[in-house]
């Protein structure tokens, strides 16, 4: 930037000789003002001047539109009170200076959150009022493009870009953008995708992991160089000019270094790359790659088009061996609708993969967000329109105040402001934890391209606390976890990165200082068994036998099933009162072998729904398991408090029902312990007696032994170990039944309803495809499970009338 002597407050008097500067910083600038070329004239260098001028000088340099055809601060009409645009392109400078033949109107603000156009009503209505066909609407983060048809209040279709000076006088590419829609960019943005990675798979014979991986890397190469500004889209043009000027047009694994190494730069703080990654492609794929891909500005384009088609992609590229790490939309969809997570709640997936959940959930806590700027947007802009009949203020007035209104009330939804409910969201509220490096990098990279949240993503062991992620801290749990893999008390903590405990002293101190004493308890736990070398599954309460002993001593089994011990996980991580939904395999439901866990999930958390889908959904990832949808609310203090006092009473009254049993079974170990011999009773006595005497009396209790020793035969020795193991298996027996019948009666005190349902379709065919024609249960399983929750008992009465109906109708035929 220039610098000057000059006060600040003093408008520049020297004119440049330049309409920009050369370099990374093409605004002169001179204190607090800036040079406006198309005003011929230093302005104010407020935030909005700013973001406008740097727009004129991309139209300009990028666009190939000449200065003299743009225009600044435009009315509609003459007089102050007709509608201003920010910037107006004419077709040619006689257009502009006829003020005929307008291209576009372009909007600027300077905001950071995704564009809504009901905000930008100034530059809509000047278009609308001279004629004008596109609208541009542009702030910090992001610009969107607009085709509007002519009258008002006319419509307008969202459209991919608009046009540039070069295409004004093509007919045929004026076409092509008209067409451009949003829906259409997706699809082509989508098909591109595949494109690059049958380009990977054919010239350099990649699987679909590793050429998913490569194509990640080089949309990231895209958006790295797109984002910083200095160029409108990464093109073959680009890879020349980093050749030239870094010297590198001979080298070719230099030049591909160097576009990565700024990327990953770019990237550091996201930690989506490290220092060891490199780009694995030759030079000539990647300009064949980037070739494909350069009709699109990914900095540009929106999320809801390259967030979209990104998933997509994810879907189409993770499906067989890799497809663990993906669920599909619609069941994804599903489960986040039935938990219907609200602002300020904590949200994890403790086996993100590709980050599914957590987008999803995020979208629904973002547009809740919008929903409420946008309704408090109209109650203040209704204000304005009262103030503005009754203070006789002119349009432009009533807009600018209104303009100012809404930036205000934006504030909200810049995900960079640190007090804006959107960063809150998205930066304090999503956590996502993943052990396997590709799923870990996917699931960042899925979140960046959807908008934010990538932040909360740890590439680390989903069962084990790490940072901000430890039992009872979490309002809602959706995960979708590993089948059919076991975890051993081979794999110990912190043998890996994955596995370790949090070591780094400055994160100690800002999570003890923010999370307190429960952070503190994890984070200690967490260090002892890493320091001791503990087997994971140590730390999981079904990981030790019996199930909950004691974490130092009790035994450790050999092995759980990683399903078992997710869902174990996933319970203990929500604080009481919290919401879960998993995808489980129907035997943990069903199967006998299996009631060990189930008996486990209903001591600690009520079962909400279960919702069983097709074999099919999960076809497409080489998955043969039917599986179910499961969804809880672990207890509450107070419920926690009442279960525990409905299992005393139980086995209180359980233990007196049995006490005849229990009385049988003492006399069954009295006969063990005299021999089954009724002449020993008395010797038998003595000793027990002398053994609980006080002081011991050793010599006499040894000679009551040897006397015992001396009358028992061989044969009365096997009578007295048949009777013991007689004895252990009745009192094992008794046991059971006790255990049972302290179930069945806490479980008829703690009674409440389940919803439950069967989907014949879920939205995904054996193959993978979703969409509107793909028949889909689950919306009007959940307007039932929505009816269900607002009065359980009517609506479990409606169904058992209709289910009562039924069977009438069958029986009368």
């Amino acid at each position: 930037m220039s610098k000057s002597s000059r006060p600040a407050g003093t408008k520049p008097r020297v004119i440049p000789s330049s309409p920009f500067r050369d370099g990374d910083q093409p605004l002169h600038r001179e204190g607090n003002w800036v040079w406006a070329p198309l005003q011929g004239a230093w302005l104010l260098a407020k935030p909005e001047e700013l973001v406008r001028q740097n727009f004129i000088y991309r139209m300009n340099t990028q666009w190939g539109y000449s200065l003299d055809q743009m225009a600044q601060e435009v009315r509609t009409t003459s007089g102050r009170k007709s509608v201003r645009a920010d910037i107006v392109v004419a077709e040619s400078p006689q257009a502009l200076k006829d003020k005929r033949d307008y291209v576009m109107v372009v909007e600027t603000k300077a905001e950071n959150v995704p564009i809504r156009q009901a905000d930008y009503e100034q530059g809509e209505s000047y278009a609308r009022a001279a004629g004008i066909e596109f609208l541009v609407l542009h702030n910090s983060k992001t610009t969107s493009y607009f085709r509007l048809t002519p009258g008002i209040p006319g419509t307008s279709v969202e459209i991919a870009s608009v046009p540039k000076a070069s295409d004004l006088q093509s007919k045929r590419r004026l076409a092509e953008i008209r067409k451009s829609t949003k829906a259409f960019t997706r699809d082509e943005f989508q098909r591109l995708l595949f494109d690059c990675h049958c380009i990977l798979r054919d010239n350099h014979k990649m699987d679909p992991g590793a050429a998913f991986d490569e194509i990640s890397k080089i949309l990231f190469i895209k958006m790295a160089y797109e984002r910083k500004g200095e160029i409108e889209v990464f093109t073959t043009d680009t890879i020349r000019s980093v050749a030239k000027n870094n010297l590198l047009r001979e080298d070719p694994s230099g030049l591909l270094k160097s576009l990565f190494d700024v990327t990953k730069k770019y990237y550091r703080t996201d930690q989506l790359f490290d220092d060891r990654d490199e780009l694995k492609v030759s030079l000539p794929t990647f300009t064949e790659i980037v070739k494909k891909l350069e009709k699109f500005n990914l900095s540009d384009t929106g999320e809801d088009v390259k967030g979209l088609a990104f998933e997509r992609f994810l879907g189409d590229t993770f499906r067989g061996d890799l497809g663990q790490f993906f669920t599909p939309r619609p069941i994804v969809n599903f489960m986040v609708d039935m938990l219907d997570p609200q602002e300020g709640e904590r949200i994890i997936d403790p086996a993100a993969g590709t980050g599914g959940f957590l987008i999803t959930a995020l979208g629904r806590v973002r547009a809740d967000i919008e929903r409420d700027v946008q309704s408090r947007k109209a109650a203040r802009r209704a204000e304005l329109k009262q103030q503005a009949k009754d203070h006789k203020w002119s349009q432009e007035a009533l807009l600018e105040r209104v303009d100012e209104a809404y930036a205000e009330l934006n504030r909200d939804l810049d995900v960079e402001n640190e007090q804006s409910r959107l960063h809150r969201a998205a930066r304090d509220c999503i956590r996502g934890v993943d052990a396997e490096t590709r799923a870990a990098r996917t699931s960042k990279m899925n979140m960046i391209m959807h908008g934010d949240g990538h932040s909360g993503i740890y590439h680390h062991d989903g069962l084990l606390d790490f940072r901000d992620v430890y039992e009872g801290s979490f309002d809602v749990v959706l995960s979708n976890p590993p089948f059919g893999a076991a975890v051993t008390k081979s794999q110990l903590v912190g043998t890996t990165d994955q596995t370790s405990a949090l070591s780094d002293p400055e994160l100690i101190n800002e999570y003890k200082a923010k999370l307190g004493e429960p952070w503190e308890v994890s984070q200690r736990r967490m260090k002892v068994a890493n320091d001791r070398g503990w087997p994971i599954i140590r730390l999981s309460d079904i990981g030790r036998d019996p199930i909950a002993g004691p974490l130092e001593t009790a035994k450790v089994r050999a092995s759980r099933n990683t399903e078992t011990l997710f869902v174990e996980r996933c319970i203990k991580l929500l604080r009481p009162g919290g919401r879960m939904g998993i995808v489980l395999p129907d035997g943990i439901l069903n199967n006998p072998s299996m009631s060990w866990l189930r008996e486990y999930v209903e001591d600690r958390a009520k079962i909400i729904a279960v919702v069983s889908v097709p074999q099919e959904v999960f076809a497409s990832s080489n998955a043969t398991v039917k599986t179910s949808l499961l969804f809880l609310q672990r207890f509450t203090d107070e419920e926690e408090h009442q279960f525990a006092e409905l299992r005393a009473e139980a086995t209180k009254e359980v233990e007196q029902t049995y006490a005849p049993e229990r009385e049988a079974l003492a006399v069954l170990l009295d006969r063990s312990r005299r021999y089954d011999r009724d002449d020993l009773t008395p010797l038998v006595g003595e000793i027990a007696a002398l053994e609980a005497a006080s002081p011991p009396q050793r010599q006499a209790l040894t000679e009551k032994k040897r006397l015992l020793r001396a009358e028992v035969t061989e044969t009365d020795k096997l009578r007295s170990r048949e009777l013991l193991r007689e004895y252990a298996r009745l009192e094992a027996e008794l046991e059971r039944k006790k255990a049972e019948k302290v179930r069945e009666l806490v479980k008829q005190r703690f009674s409440y309803p389940v919803f439950m349902a069967e989907a014949q379709a879920a939205g995904i065919t054996g193959s993978g495809e979703t969409g509107a024609g793909v028949v889909d249960d689950l919306p009007s399983i959940l307007e039932e499970f929505r009816k269900f929750q607002s009065e359980p008992d009517v609506y479990r009465s409606q169904v058992e009338a209709k289910l009562a109906n039924g069977d009438a109708r069958e029986s009368a035929q």
